[in-house]
């Protein structure tokens, strides 16, 4: 449709016009024009930005100072001159919010995902800037992106301390250098028949592409039995896999890094030798730490590693609050002290994967654990 002069024209009229005909409407005071019908792709995209930002107004109401600044968002979406993004009435506001409060269980994936979704639409607005009118400016692209990322920390923090939960029970790494020549799929399985909760892949010897082929194999497994999968060291092979968590030494990818290469729901666990070392990554945020070695052992390179005991397992406990995974020499013999002394999961190796039959041998350590618990 042609363009016509609007400059002499009352505002609120415009906005009375725009609402009759349905569109989202976008302020034109600094337009001299104006095109009657709005760019549908441009006015899709709006309308999803600022639905977007309403879900995450219901969802995310803590801390206050994040709640606002989204709610601000949406207000500064007003002030540029989109009128659906003005305050609801409060019948309104109510509706949405028992609307919103319906559309999941876990409202904070559902929220972490409308994080996508407004970061998509503010994308496209900002590259629509060329044809058609865009109400966003470079000013809001930049808060928003702000307030997006301290949004998508909180939530993920959020989600990975739920799943965090179910680091419990007995926790088996199985390499390729100790299943006496065993595929590490297979002894996996067994362990998991057997009742194990926690798998990790740690392997020093493939190349990436087998790596990651049985990264995903594992995940597969491990979500048949609702088991947790752990991915040691590579954080490209957890992203690729899907694995639920990282898990890395001392001396590997820092954790601030390696939050960065996963998504926000993917965990991150790392190794610890004392408990200074525990309180330092509880600081970095891990979301379990795992402490040894307890006891004496020769697998996984802790053969000069000075025996921790079970003392140091209580210790990191009540300094760090979050889940503690004992490792190191652990077996039928000592898997009561542990759990007693406050483990929350006990890491087996060679008490597994060298058994002879991997199943049994966890079924014993399963109900060690439980009676012990």
């Amino acid at each position: 449709m042609g363009k016509r002069d609007i400059s002499q024209r009352e505002p609120q009229g415009r906005w009375r016009e725009c609402r009759r005909r349905g569109c989202v409407t976008i302020a034109i005071e600094h337009f001299e024009t104006w095109d009657e019908t709005l760019n549908p792709y441009v006015e899709a995209q709006t309308r999803a930005l600022v639905e977007g930002i309403r879900l995450l107004e219901v969802y995310v109401t803590a801390p206050l100072g994040l709640y606002s600044d989204i709610k601000m968002m949406r207000e500064s979406l007003g002030a540029l001159g989109v009128a659906d993004a003005a305050d609801l009435s409060r019948a309104e506001g109510a509706r949405r919010r028992q609307i919103y409060a319906e559309l999941a269980d876990d409202r904070a994936s559902l929220a972490l995902d409308a994080i996508g979704a407004i970061r998509a639409a503010v994308v496209s607005l900002a590259s629509a800037k060329g044809g058609g009118y865009s109400p966003i400016d470079e000013g809001f692209e930049r808060r928003a992106r702000m307030v997006l990322d301290r949004a998508e920390r909180k939530l993920g923090a959020d989600i990975r301390a739920v799943r965090a939960r179910k680091l419990r029970g007995v926790y088996v790494i199985v390499d390729p250098e100790a299943t006496r020549g065993r595929a590490v799929t297979e002894v996996a399985r067994q362990a998991l028949e057997g009742g194990a909760k926690v798998v990790q892949l740690r392997d020093k010897v493939s190349d990436k592409g087998p790596m990651a082929e049985t990264a995903r194999l594992l995940k597969s497994i491990c979500e048949e039995y609702g088991a947790l999968f752990v991915m040691n060291d590579h954080a490209d092979i957890a992203l690729v896999s899907d694995a639920d968590v990282l898990h890395v030494g001392q001396t590997d990818m820092r954790i601030e890094d390696a939050r960065r290469v996963l998504t926000p729901r993917q965990m991150i666990g790392n190794s610890n030798g004392s408990v200074e070392e525990a309180m330092r990554a509880r600081v970095a945020e891990v979301d379990y730490v795992a402490v040894g070695a307890i006891y004496p052992t020769v697998t996984m390179g802790k053969s000069g590693r000075k025996a921790l005991g079970p003392k140091t397992v209580a210790q990191v406990k009540e300094a760090v609050k979050r889940p503690v995974v004992a490792i190191g020499g652990i077996d039928r013999s000592n898997i009561g002290e542990v759990v007693g002394a406050g483990a929350d999961s006990v890491c087996v190796v060679s008490a597994i994967t060298f058994a002879d039959d991997p199943k049994a041998a966890t079924e014993e350590l399963v109900r060690l654990y439980d009676e012990s618990v």
